[in-house]
């Protein structure tokens, strides 16, 4: 699984249910790098999609405690054994990629599932936020890979930067 979030330089990634900026560059590779693939999302995430709608061109799904009609585009799981079930019966052969797209109490949920990070950070910090991930600066399971497009959004620099999880040597996850 990828997380695919932007976030300020200490990390916080939203503020009551939404996300900090919306960089116009960043939301056309958001919606480039995800379409035809699969977004996994939790129900606050969802609520706060235009409309609350699910993302056109991809599979959703979300995972929630609460109940919601389902659709072609749409699916709904409430554990993430469920989950699990659900990636293993639409996506068995691993042909789409599977994108975790927030928010934050999904991201602790789903934390050892992270095999990749894709993060858009904003050289800014935020004091109204209240949503964070990890430091990846500072994780022992991640190592920072390499930084993709950057541009200016408000007078501040942004970069994609990418983190990969730490595997030992046969493969699977070093825990320590």
């Amino acid at each position: 699984m990828i997380l695919l979030i932007a976030c300020d330089r200490r990390y916080a990634i939203g503020y009551k249910g939404d996300m900090l900026f919306h960089i116009p560059t960043d939301l056309r590779h958001f919606k480039e790098t995800t379409t035809g693939n699969i977004v996994v999302m939790g129900r606050k995430t969802l609520e706060s999609l235009p409309g609350g709608k699910p993302l056109p061109g991809r599979l959703n799904i979300v995972l929630t405690r609460g109940e919601r009609e389902e659709s072609e585009e749409l699916r709904v799981v409430h554990s993430v054994e469920e989950l699990h079930d659900l990636l293993h019966e639409v996506n068995g052969d691993g042909a789409r990629k599977v994108f975790h797209i927030g928010g934050g109490g999904l991201v602790q949920t789903l934390w050892s599932e992270i095999e990749e990070v894709l993060l858009t950070q904003l050289d800014a910090e935020y004091e109204e936020a209240d949503t964070w991930i990890p430091n990846l600066d500072e994780s022992p399971e991640f190592q920072f890979t390499g930084e993709g497009e950057e541009g200016e959004f408000q007078g501040k620099r942004w970069v994609i930067r990418h983190f990969q999880r730490i595997t030992g040597k046969d493969g699977v996850h070093d825990r320590g």
